[in-house]
């Protein structure tokens, strides 16, 4: 007689296993029963990379002005950072464009006013630089030295996740074992091999390809005063991940 265990703790699939996948199975073939489980692990590490984000805005009474405000300290900026020893390999150009500044900003300034006459057209450019942790509060501070008054977003990545991964997949594949053996102790069955797995990923640390956790600041347009690096710690990185695991009753 077949038994069947208690569908409230978790679901017994039963089928025939043909002896060739040719030949159908028939009422003399063996029963299969399985368990199906859901169970999920997490896995930290500290970031070894950080992805600091800076730049700037300016503005100019023509596109010409502009542009040329706009070089000076671009320039600036650039050898800033080559300067202090980042190299220039790990700084990549975001974005940069010279337009007629947004009339949102221009009806700010009061009519008559000589701000409003001198920002007609606006440059802004950005760059991403892929530096260790331990110095990212040293670069965002020599860009900002150098006239970058809009910076501060820092990305925080594991290069190689993959030892990160499968961590977490070892601890989920874990944790479903011990869910599947205290669901069978409710029963006389026993608990068999493993028959599959899959698995689904939740919180994903950050990679240069993806969204993740930021923080950053912006700093008024035309300020540029030298100061001490911001004390800046490197985020601890989280990866979930969640296992559908079956296994066979004995």
């Amino acid at each position: 007689m077949n038994r069947s265990l208690p569908l409230a703790a978790f679901s017994i699939v039963f089928f025939c296993l043909p002896l060739t996948a040719q030949v159908p199975c028939n009422q003399n073939c063996p029963e299969r029963r399985t368990v199906s489980v859901n169970a999920s692990a997490t896995a930290t590490a500290e970031a070894d990379l950080a992805i600091v984000h800076v730049g700037y805005k300016l503005y100019g009474a023509d596109a010409k002005a502009a542009y040329a405000s706009a070089s000076v300290t671009s320039n600036a900026i650039m050898q800033a950072l080559t300067g202090a020893g980042v190299a220039k390999a790990a700084i990549e150009s975001s974005s940069q464009a010279l337009q007629h500044t947004q009339p949102y900003e221009l009806q700010q300034i009061p009519l008559g006013s000589e701000d409003r006459f001198k920002r007609q057209f606006t440059v802004i450019q950005s760059w991403t630089i892929r530096v260790k942790p331990d110095a990212a509060a040293k670069t965002l501070n020599t860009a900002i030295d150098a006239g970058a008054n809009e910076s501060g977003w820092i990305q925080w990545v594991i290069e190689d996740e993959s030892s990160l991964t499968a961590n977490a997949s070892a601890r989920a594949l874990a944790n479903a074992r011990i869910v599947a053996e205290s669901m069978v102790q409710k029963s006389d069955a026993h608990l068999g091999h493993l028959v599959s797995v899959s698995e689904n990923e939740g919180q994903r640390p950050f990679n240069a390809s993806q969204g993740g956790v930021m923080g950053g600041f912006a700093m008024g347009a035309g300020q540029s005063v030298r100061t001490q690096p911001l004390a800046i710690n490197s985020r601890r990185i989280e990866l979930r991940i969640t296992v559908y695991a079956v296994y066979s009753l004995e």
